[in-house]
């Protein structure tokens, strides 16, 4: 570990705490860990001494310090199976990439990508609203990976080409579970080497065609954007795969537990609906802050209550002073938006769920970390949330959420926060009047 400059004055270590049940429910361990030692502490995770870094405060300390001093910590599998995906780029490279990435993922973009996701979302909702009784999370798994396919690649929802990237998807994602020094002698890490490669083929086809497609994609925008772009910033095929991992994983977890909460909360999912019944006249509200002011609040207190990620990674390439700790380099540090969320500090009553407190000025919703924060904050973010927005939207256009044995009582809360077994649920129309 690195040695501080002489003459420069550090703080302790961060205190330990007892890892003790946290693969069985690490959000109680971790929210118990802040109220010993505050902010900052020590605990292993996954065998490997790491720096915790959680409440509100915490995370912005974090934030405002990470640049030139934090990097993401990945995985070899990872750094494998993504290449020189933006996650797994530092420096300059990391910079020139979300230069090049953002304008397609924000801002004006979005309102061209409208169209394309409620392309996807209305057949869905109505499939939903006619089955007797469906998964909820595999549905919303399924939905979200035929939107990201829709609006980041522009494959049309039924094609022949939809068909093979989900099958070809399947089989990279199921690869980034041959964790371990002995993923390559894994039958399923090679199968997802080899989906990896016709993934990058089936991009490039898409990308010949994106200029016959306008701006009704992602693609479209990025193509012209990475010819010529320096070898730093990564090759697009592997931003690709990233971008389409996390839309999918992300908004399928955010989908699920916002209709599990709304199944449990009859007066906020009608009043959810009449929003949805607003937007679905009228789309282009789905990009005003301004409107939908109930749908969004649901939204907002569901990604603070289920983050989807529960802890994302970092290394300190160079000693760091985190709460008033110091961390040398070399040290592993994670931080979790999801305890974060529920300091108490911030967010009275942080188990309950209450969407009214992202209305009428309680707080912010822009005091979220679920999409982390500083140098690496996600770039997908704008889009993950109108993502979100249109399948809830739809679906709730279709009827409320019923869940006939009730919550999940199993959870998972890594790679993406799940229910553990498949969980029943159907849309039940209102009836006129209610």
């Amino acid at each position: 570990m690195s040695e501080p400059a002489p003459g420069i004055t550090v703080g302790p270590l961060p205190p330990r705490h007892a890892e003790a049940g946290f693969d069985e429910d690490p959000l109680r361990v971790l929210q118990e860990g802040h109220r010993r030692h505050g902010p900052v502490f020590r605990m292993p995770v996954d065998g490997v001494d790491t720096v915790l870094v959680g409440t509100w405060r915490g995370l912005g300390d974090l934030f405002g310090a990470e640049r030139g001093r934090l990097e993401v910590l990945n995985t070899p599998l990872v750094h494998d199976l993504f290449g020189r995906a933006l996650f797994n780029l530092t420096g300059d490279g990391h910079g020139q990439a979300r230069r090049l990435l953002r304008p397609a993922l924000s801002g004006r973009a979005l309102h061209a990508y409208v169209p394309a996701l409620l392309e996807v979302t209305a057949p869905v909702a109505a499939r939903w609203a006619q089955s007797g009784g469906l998964d909820l999370y595999g549905s919303a798994r399924s939905a979200t990976g035929a939107m990201s396919a829709r609006v980041l690649l522009g494959i049309a929802p039924g094609s022949a080409e939809g068909a093979a990237f989900a099958g070809y998807f399947e089989r990279f994602v199921a690869a980034t579970g041959a964790t371990g020094p002995r993923r390559r002698a894994s039958g399923r890490y090679w199968t997802g080497r080899v989906a990896r490669r016709r993934l990058h083929a089936l991009f490039a086809r898409q990308a010949a065609a994106a200029g016959r497609d306008g701006e009704g994609s992602v693609l479209a925008r990025l193509v012209p954007a990475f010819e010529g772009a320096p070898k730093a910033a990564g090759p697009l095929e592997d931003h690709l795969l990233a971008l389409l991992i996390a839309a999918r994983e992300t908004t399928a977890s955010l989908v699920t537990w916002c209709l599990v909460e709304l199944a449990g909360n009859r007066d906020q999912a009608v009043l959810a609906a009449a929003d949805a019944c607003r937007a679905l006249g009228e789309p282009g509200l789905l990009l005003d802050r301004e409107e939908l002011p109930v749908l969004r609040a649901v939204l907002a207190e569901t990604l603070r209550l289920h983050a989807p990620n529960l802890l994302s990674m970092r290394e300190a390439v160079c000693p760091v002073t985190l709460g008033g700790h110091h961390v040398p380099a070399g040290e592993r540090v994670a931080y979790s938006p999801s305890a974060g969320h529920f300091d108490p500090a911030v967010f009275p009553e942080p188990g309950v769920f209450r969407p009214e407190r992202f209305l009428g000025g309680e707080v912010s919703a822009s005091r979220l970390w679920a999409f982390g924060g500083g140098a690496h904050a996600c770039l997908g973010r704008p889009l993950a949330e109108l993502m979100a927005l249109a399948i809830v939207m739809s679906v709730l256009g279709q009827g409320l959420p019923y869940l006939p044995d009730g919550p999940p009582t199993r959870i998972r809360h890594r790679p993406a926060k799940a229910p553990v077994n498949p969980l029943p649920f159907t849309l039940v129309r209102q009836e006129s009047g209610s």
